[in-house]
Formats: C-alpha cells, structure tokens, sequence
C-alpha cells in the first residue's frame, strides 16, 4: 500500500506521493543531483538526537544553521495539531511538520516546493510509524499541451512534459526511511534535495533578512539566498511558460520556513565571514577576494577557538564576551574552502573516550583572487568615418559587472552593460576601455581598444601616441627654452609642427629634467613629469587643451637618477610607465598605477647602462607589440632595446652604427608623420631638427627636416 498523508491544512489538499521503498528513495535521490554544478560543501549532515517526546530528531543541520523539528503554531509552522490546544504526541500531533520548506509560485507556477519533512506512514499518528524524507514538487497549469519545459531551481534543473491539458503536476521524495526505530535519519539528511557533495547535506535557503531565530517567514515571500547550484530563483523555459508568447517564466520570491534550533554541545558556533572581509557587491554571500580573512563567532568566554580550513589549523584567539574573532595566519588558496572552528574538550585527556575537541559545524566559502576575463566583440574599424562608436564585450565569469571610460571625451569610470554605444565624437584618436569586476570584487586590468575617427593612418595602440597636448590626436613636442620657459608645438599629424604655444611663463630652468610620460594619471589627457634640482619629483597633468593644471608631488631623492625616460607601457598592464638610470648604471622601471603614482620598483637592465649618452622610449618600435627605448653609446652607435611587456629587454639591435654623437635631443614622439609606425626625433650640432620615421620593423627610414636652425637653444622633453 503506498505510504501516503495529509498536506498542511493551508496549502494544496492533494495527497503526497511518496516512495514506497527505501531502494525507490535511493534512486530518486539520484534525480536530485542537477548537471554541471559544483558540489556545495557543508558539514557532514547533522541530524540532532532523536526526541522521545515524538520520535523524530530535535534538528537538522545543513552546515550552517541547525533547524528544529517545527510542528507548534506559536513558532510559526506550517503544520499545527489538529486541535487547539497544546502539541502532545500522539494525542495532539499533526501527521506532517517540517525542518524545512520553501516554497514559491506565481503566474503559470502553482507550486514549487522545497522541503525536509517528517510524517508518519498512513497519515494517522501512529507511534512507530514515523518516517522523514527530502521533497520536491512542481505544479504548473496553463502550458501547451504535451510540450517539455525545463524548469531551473534552486536545488538543481528538471525537465518534464505537459500532460493533455496543458499541467505539470510531479513531486520526488528521496531518501524515506522505513517507519519505526530503524530509520536512518542521517540518510534523510545526506539525501537532502540532491548530491551536492559526497556525504553532504544540501544548503538551506533563507530568506534575505528573516525574523529573528528564523531563517525566513512562512507567510511572506522574499528574496532569497543560500541556493547550493547558486540559483535562489525558480525559472521555467518552455512554451508559453510565462503567457502567451512568452517562453520564459521566472519567480524570485520564495516563503520559508526553518526555525533555528537553541540546542548546543559546548562546541563554538560555526564561523561567519567577518563583513569587512566579505568582499564583492554582498556581505552575505561568503564569496572573498581576501586570502587571509577573520572568521567570527559565539563560544564559551576565555575558550581557546582555533579555525580550520580544510581542516588545517590557521589561525585561534581567545574568546571574550562570548564572541571570537580569528584572523588566518596562512594565505588562503582560490577555491572553495570548508571554514570550522573547535575548542579543547574539557572532557579529554580524562575521559579518553571523550573527544579531544568540540567543533562547529562547516562554513563553505569561495576564495577568488582573479579578475573576470574580458573579450572584447565589435569595435570600429580604425580607421572609421562613423563618429557613434559601438562596442560590445563580455566575460566568461558569470556575475561580471563592467565600466567603460572613452578617452579623451570622457575619463570618467561609467557602468555599462555588456554593449555600448557612444553619441557623435570629433575628428581624433579615441581609446576605449572596459574594465571587470567580479563578484568577489576583483577589479580586471582594463581592455583596451585605440582607433581613429575620420581619415589618416590607422591608430596605434601604444600610449606614446597619446603624448598629445592639445586634444587634437597628433603627438606634439614639449620644449624649454633657454629663458625657462616652457613651449608646447603641436604635431600637423602629417609630419610638421604647429605655431608653438607658451605652456609655460617661467621658472622651468629649476628643472633638472622634463619628459613628457603621456597619461599618468588616468585622465585622458597628456602629462607632464619634471624634476627639480632639489630631486623632487612633479606631476603636471595636462587639461587636454594645451594646459597645464596645479602640480603634484610624486617623488623625492630623484637626484640619485642620471637619466628619466618615458617608455610608454613597458610592463605591459596599459598604464604608461617610467624609467630611471641610476648613478651605478642600472636602469629602473618605475610602473605607474594609472592614478598619477608609482607601483613598486623593478630592475629593467642590470649593470653598463652608464655607457649610454641618451635615452629615449620610442612606443613600439620594432614589428612586435610591446613598447621600446632607444639609446646612444659613447662611440655615437644608436640602438634599439626591444621590451618583452614585463618589464624587461630583450636582444637589442644596431639602428645606426656611426655618427649619432652629433645628435642630441633625442625623442620618440609616436607616429609624428602620417604614417602609423612610430617615428624618432633628433636635433643635430647646427640646432636643426630632423624626424626619422620609423619602418615597422625596427629600422629607420630617410630623415626629413621638422625645424630649421634655433633648436639648439631648446632642452626638448623626451
């Protein structure tokens, strides 16, 4: 005869059909595992003692929260006696209560139910009788006939078929225990809505603030979290799922039920993830970018807590006012980690029987420390005559938020979504760049796209191009004149230089050094790096209309450096970079940090570059696609060091083997001429100024005249 019961007098009155052999649990059981979800991992299930009050265990617990047998109305339970008065077993007991139930419907969704229940064999309490089992159930009306609908919930996905009239009416129960005292209640927990783990019990879902001692109301419907497939939404895909025409259904709201039982062993709570290191857009989801978290919670005041991960010691403190606070004393490592706490049994080494520690159950978190990938999908073309950019981008990381900045218009970080498209833009250079975070908060390196609107040679990625003073997108030359003055002259972008424009009235021979890095700052707009003969270290940035803004100091003891260089990108995260030689001749790469400061130090060439006479970055250079420097020796042969976008050179390269030693003022403006390649600029013993295109393949083509004589009284910014 199949076991069969009562519904809650509330809800849907239809008989409940259950398994009507342990052999037929175990196999839906299997049913519950959802595809292509990673386990959750929670303590191993705990179900409380068995009350001999009424015969079903006191708690269930799922990792985080121990939840009691709930069948009286004053906690708020589903099920309530038949009578009015006090619960009292078997005389006053309803034949159904649950640890646990969630539950959501609307639209075409009668009925999803979630559920850990107790209940006796044959609907009548009977002492004996009693049995526990995990279900689910789907209700749905109004579907189109014999049609498949994939329903996607929080306890894994499901796939049926409309009946006749257009209803799906299906419920799984899983892991029954046969009635009476040899029931296996650990296995009614351990078959808990699906194989998230071996020997695990499925997370419960709880709703998004619950009433106090609960994890959510049985009345009301809210958000939720806690899924352990990560779902906290019910979503039906099928024919007219959601009405006519429409093929998608999804319901977020969820009623639960699961009062949070009181009982305790000694052993200190599970921990929480502190909310400071909760990183990420929640503080409740356990997901952190932190390898080295605090971890608190409840225990025995003065008691020694010690947490685990992955049941490894790292980390103990101890307890005051009833609440610990641990910080791990190792890294983390990305992943999922089981988090659990424990103290010395008083008990032990006494009683040897006793067990050495009391521990908590297991808190599951998600350590992840690496951004979200981007792939950049439709971009202008480059050149392009369309002025209303679109771009569309995505990430293999579900979860992924982005922010997109287009340089010059606007340096400010936008949200975006996974496309956008931008009004009219002028006649220029533009760099577009969208960067990642993830949920756990990681922010990605920006992806990077630079091209030009209206028509001229195509635009070049490297941010030497972006040396661009007055916004016009041509790469212009910075100069200081003998008077100490400082003088912008704006590249035609065809190879010649504009009417010069003071940027500077006075005050530049305190400079030591001038160079002009591109955008340090993170603007949009061309800077300039000077430093005074007192080594201090100035930051000028540009207003992107031949200005200069209120400078800032970004350096001290700069006096120890022979030799600034402005590379453009040399390690290879976008950001323009600096490099410095020192008085030993070591070369030092100073990485900016796209806000206008500097990122630790690193050795870009080791020893010998005291040998070199000048320096110059000179973009990229070469056929690669990494930023590189151009330097003289003291025998005027002129070289070429590739970089390798880390931060280092590779095997360098003779670009003129004799005769350099009559040029100074050596600079790599970008692709000055109309041409895309980047060029090189040198002033000759007579003051006369010549360009040097470069040939894309690391080699220099004819010389042509920028400047007539008079430059020889100019310190041209490199």
């Amino acid at each position: 005869m199949p076991l069969a019961h009562r519904a809650a007098p509330h809800r849907n009155p239809a008989k409940k059909k259950i398994a009507t052999t342990i052999t037929a649990a175990a196999l839906l059981a299997v049913a519950f595992a959802p595809l292509s979800i990673a386990p959750a991992h929670a303590e191993l299930p705990g179900a409380g003692p068995v009350d001999p009050a009424n015969g079903y265990p006191l708690w269930y617990s799922d990792g985080t929260v121990r939840l009691q047998f709930c069948y009286t109305a004053e906690l708020g339970c589903l099920a309530t006696p038949p009578n009015a008065g006090p619960a009292s077993y078997p005389d006053n007991f309803p034949d159904e209560a649950f640890w646990y139930v969630a539950e959501a419907s609307g639209g075409n969704l009668g009925l999803y139910e979630a559920a850990l229940e107790g209940a006796h064999a044959n609907d009548a309490v009977v002492p004996g009788e009693q049995i526990g089992f995990s279900r689910l159930r789907f209700r749905l009306e109004n579907l189109t006939p014999n049609a498949s609908y994939a329903i996607t919930h929080p306890y894994g996905v499901h796939t049926f078929a409309a009946d006749a009239e257009g209803v799906i009416n299906e419920t799984i129960d899983a892991g029954l225990c046969a009635p009476g005292p040899a029931c296996d209640w650990d296995g009614v927990g351990r078959a808990f809505l699906g194989n998230y783990g071996v020997g695990t019990t499925a997370t419960f879902l709880r709703q998004v603030n619950p009433p106090a001692g609960t994890i959510g109301n049985p009345t009301v419907a809210t958000a939720v979290t806690g899924a352990p497939s990560g779902n906290n939404f019910v979503r039906v895909d099928g024919p007219n799922a959601g009405g006519t025409g429409v093929n998608t259904l999804t319901v977020s709201t969820f009623a639960v039920q699961g009062v949070i039982s009181d009982t305790t062993d000694g052993a200190p709570a599970m921990p929480d993830l502190a909310v400071a290191s909760d990183t990420g857009r929640s503080s409740t989801d356990n997901i952190t970018s932190a390898t080295t978290p605090t971890f608190t919670g409840s225990a025995a005041d003065g008691s020694t807590v010690e947490v685990l991960v992955d049941g490894v010691p790292a980390g103990s403190a101890v307890a005051t006012g009833g609440t610990y606070s641990v910080v791990t004393t190792t890294a983390l490592a990305p992943g999922r980690r089981t988090i659990t706490a424990r103290t010395t049994n008083p008990a032990f080494p006494a009683d040897p029987a006793a067990p050495q520690f009391l521990a908590s159950g297991g808190l599951a978190i998600t350590v992840d420390t690496t951004a979200a990938p981007i792939t950049m999908g439709t971009r202008p073309s480059n050149p392009t005559l369309d002025t209303t950019p679109t771009f569309n981008f995505s990430s293999s990381e579900a979860g992924a938020t982005f922010e997109c900045q287009l340089l010059p218009t606007n340096s400010a970080w936008g949200n975006c979504a996974t496309g956008m498209t931008y009004d009219a833009q002028d006649t220029g250079i533009y760099t577009f760049n969208v960067r990642s975070t993830d949920t756990a908060g990681n922010v990605s390196t920006p992806a990077s796209y630079v091209w030009r609107i209206g028509s001229g040679a195509p635009a070049s990625a490297t941010p030497d191009e972006q040396k661009d003073m007055n916004g016009d997108g041509n790469p212009d030359l910075v100069s200081r004149s003998s008077d100490g003055k400082l003088w912008l002259y704006p590249g035609n972008g065809s190879g010649r230089l504009g009417t010069r424009i003071n940027i500077g009235s006075s005050g530049w021979n305190a400079m030591s050094a001038i160079t002009m890095p591109g955008d340090f700052n993170g603007d949009g707009d061309s800077d300039i790096i000077a430093r005074t003969t007192d080594g201090v270290l100035w930051l000028y940035p540009g207003n992107g209309s031949s200005g200069l803004l209120a400078r800032q100091q970004i350096g001290t003891g700069w006096n120890s450096m022979s030799s600034l260089v402005a590379p453009g990108d040399f390690n290879g995260d976008t950001r323009v970079d600096l490099l410095a030689r020192d008085s030993a001749g070591a070369l030092w790469l100073y990485p900016g940090n796209g806000s206008g400061r500097f990122g630790t130090r690193i050795v870009a060439g080791a020893s010998g570059w005291n040998a070199m006479s000048q320096l110059a970055g000179v973009g990229t250079f070469d056929a690669g696609s990494t930023t590189d420097l151009v330097a003289r020796d003291s025998s005027g042969r002129l070289w070429l060091y590739p970089g390798n976008g880390a931060g280092k050179f590779g095997t360098r390269k003779l670009l003129g083997s004799s005769g350099w030693n009559a040029m100074s003022g050596l600079n790599g403006p970008g692709a000055f001429d109309s041409g895309a390649t980047m060029d090189l600029v040198a002033r000759d013993s007579k003051g006369t100024l010549w360009l040097y295109p470069g040939n894309a393949n690391g080699g220099l083509s004819a010389r042509v005249q920028l400047g007539a004589s008079g430059w020889s009284t100019m310190t041209i910014a490199p």
